[in-house]
């Protein structure tokens, strides 16, 4: 019997969703339509599938970590010396598994809801994944044409109950009209970055796809006085491009359980319950002849707001953003 254990990524900074998630608290350490942080509730759900939980994240973020995850063990917090994003950053936490182990990757900041579908996929998954050397990834089956996430195209059926796919290509995200397509289809789905995989059948497929990074890493387990020297010199580069799209042995398991990366002040439009108007509204607001827009208020003001339709108003001690839905993607670009 195999151990699976799992690996929570929580060192992003969440740009897309300045003016609340800043260097200082990123939106991992947040709540959105929930009592919990999402991080608490990444923990919670990895518990109940899960051996034993690794976090890895930076230096810089740890104390948040210590106040809002006080009981979480110390020594299953990996360091990463700088951001180079996830594909060294799972390199580096795999480096805490042993051949054996079934590897479940996380993000810290995606919200699922329907827990007990989410259990019943990622199960799905790692019983393949005991089984057969591949990759897997969680695909989750569209609801709707959009945008903002990247799409898996499925191939044929892998196993027997037809629940386990293989992949025919990883595509970037679309524009409107091909994510209508791809919708229509059957065949895509959203790239949840949710992965799992036996820790050997990893090593093996990143030192024939990305020899670079994966003799970088064993160059670390056996030089760990090095590792900021040798971790800068890594390129950034998602583990999609880096291994994903390269490697001949990916499986997916389509999923129906809610889900949403809350990639954006869009997403979190998604997320929220709206009134009677179509607004999602938190904090203290005076509106009037205000209609689907989502309204956000940290600050200890009220904010007067008159005659607007389908904006996005975010204010907070650190700044105050203004777009229209459907842009706020573009949030990296003018906070530069």
């Amino acid at each position: 019997m195999y151990v699976v254990r799992t690996l929570i990524m929580a060192g992003g900074i969440g740009e897309r969703l300045w003016p609340v998630s800043v260097k200082k608290r990123p939106k991992q350490f947040h709540k959105f339509g929930s009592s919990k942080t999402m991080i608490e509730e990444t923990i919670e759900r990895m518990e109940k599938v899960t051996d034993e939980i690794i976090i890895i994240t930076t230096r810089e973020q740890f104390p948040l970590m210590q106040y809002y995850l006080p009981l979480f063990p110390g020594e299953n917090v990996i360091f990463e010396p700088m951001r180079r994003n996830t594909a060294p950053a799972i390199a580096l936490g795999s480096t805490r598994f042993s051949p054996d182990d079934i590897m479940v990757v996380v993000p810290a900041d995606h919200v699922i809801r329907d827990e007990e579908s989410f259990l019943k996929t990622l199960n799905k998954a790692i019983k393949y994944a005991e089984s057969n050397d591949s990759l897997v990834t969680i695909g989750i089956t569209p609801t709707h044409p959009y945008t903002g996430y990247g799409y898996i195209e499925r191939g044929n059926a892998v196993d027997d109950n037809e629940e386990v796919y293989s992949v025919k290509k990883f595509h970037e995200k679309p524009d409107y009209e091909t994510a209508q397509h791809y919708v229509q289809s059957g065949r895509f789905l959203w790239n949840s970055g949710i992965f799992v995989w036996k820790k050997s059948v990893f090593d093996l497929e990143l030192s024939k796809n990305f020899p670079d990074l994966f003799s970088a890493i064993s160059e670390i387990s056996k030089r760990p006085e090095d590792i900021e020297k040798i971790y800068e010199s890594l390129p950034k580069i998602s583990i999609d491009y880096g291994l994903m799209e390269r490697s001949s042995k990916v499986a997916t398991v389509p999923a129906s359980f809610y889900w949403n990366d809350i990639g954006s002040w869009d997403a979190v439009y998604d997320l929220l319950i709206k009134d009677k108007n179509g607004n999602a509204v938190e904090g203290e607001f005076s509106l009037k002849d205000v209609k689907n827009c989502l309204l956000i208020n940290h600050t200890q003001k009220k904010l007067a707001v008159s005659g607007i339709e389908g904006f996005i108003l975010v204010a907070t001690s650190e700044g105050t953003l203004v777009c229209r839905r459907g842009e706020s993607q573009d949030i990296k670009e003018i906070i530069k």
